[in-house]
């Protein structure tokens, strides 16, 4: 999917401009998913840089060069983009979201020093609003039959963890070579499942008396405390272990 994502951007500029685009925002969503809500915030900056010459090439024909910075993001960009000839989501719509989300990242305690810190809030309305303007160039741009392209914007709007599927009550790890001990590390992180019938359950493991012995194990080595009453909660060092292995297999 990704692949097809890169080409239907590149198609519609050029290589260079097409992976800034999709790298920043992978870069975006990443960070969120590991909880790093000011690095997310950050990265966010660099998408709204590599959109808005995306905006530039289709309004204007040309856009400013990578190695150069771009004019300031206030309302005398925004009335060039306003007065220029073309769709109106590349006018109006896409950069009133990309200077919302800019605003937020210099304003708020991310691209400066402010009274108010990054948060979790904060983090989830870009990553929204950056999934959004990604989908929304997809649809602008995609030369797939629409039936296609829909499944192109749904999978970039939907997708939240990767590694993970949920949906009604059903949650599987898909990530592929995971350990027991990982698996269960990546669901106590990933999801709000927390007791060890429940993980027994998602992991399909046969062997009940060795998946229990391998969450005592958990606990001996301070990853989780796992209570008598069968309930799992993941350690600091569960979470930072989560966060390394996310970053190197899950996401690898």
């Amino acid at each position: 999917m990704e692949n097809k994502v890169r080409n239907i951007i590149e198609s519609a500029s050029d290589k260079a401009l097409s992976d800034l685009i999709i790298d920043s925002y992978k870069e975006v969503e990443r960070n969120y998913f590991i909880k790093s809500w000011k690095t997310s915030e950050l990265d966010a900056g660099h998408f709204v840089e590599s959109v808005r010459r995306l905006i530039e090439l289709k309004l204007f024909g040309k856009y400013t060069a990578i190695s150069k910075g771009l004019p300031a993001f206030n309302d005398k960009t925004m009335l060039s983009y306003v007065n220029s000839q073309g769709d109106d989501s590349y006018r109006i719509h896409i950069p009133r979201a990309l200077l919302t989300v800019y605003g937020i990242r210099n304003k708020r305690g991310v691209g400066h020093i402010s009274t108010v810190s990054p948060n979790h809030l904060d983090a989830t309305f870009i990553v929204s609003t950056v999934k959004w303007v990604l989908a929304e160039l997809i649809r602008l741009n995609s030369s797939y039959k629409p039936e296609e392209t829909s499944k192109i914007v749904d999978h970039i709007v939907e997708r939240n963890v990767e590694g993970i599927w949920e949906e009604a009550d059903i949650t599987r790890v898909l990530a592929e070579g995971l350990s027991i001990k990982e698996q269960v590390i990546f669901l106590l992180y990933a999801t709000e499942e927390v007791f060890d019938k429940k993980l027994l359950e998602i992991i399909e493991y046969k062997n009940q008396a060795y998946f229990k012995r391998t969450l005592k194990q958990l606990h001996a080595g301070r990853f989780i405390e796992y209570r008598g009453t069968g309930e799992c909660i993941i350690s600091p060092k569960g979470i930072a272990y989560a966060e390394d292995l996310i970053l190197n297999k899950v996401n690898a």
